[in-house]
């Protein structure tokens, strides 16, 4: 009898890029189940301050009004990781 090597993130990670991508998505939102308190973590409600739904309404107007400039977030993690290597 064979024994099944260890389970690693990176061998999880690439079992899971076999399968189907409607199966990654459940496995991505079962985790996080698990990470924010199990099943019941939809019923639970954030409430957000007046003013941080005022600005999350401005931006949700600006980008359907196409006036937002979007940022691609390859570009965006870019220069980020630009800045940090030029901190260290």
């Amino acid at each position: 009898m064979t024994a099944n090597p260890p389970l690693t993130i990176e061998s999880f990670l690439e079992a899971s890029e076999q399968l189907p991508i409607d199966d990654q998505y459940e496995l991505l939102n079962r985790l996080s189940d698990r990470l924010h308190g199990g099943e019941d973590a939809d019923d639970c409600e954030v409430t957000l301050s007046p003013e941080w739904m005022e600005e999350i309404n401005r931006r949700v107007a600006e980008v359907e009004a196409g006036t937002a400039e979007l940022i691609p977030a390859e570009q965006v993690l870019a220069e980020l990781r630009a800045q940090l290597r030029t901190e260290s």
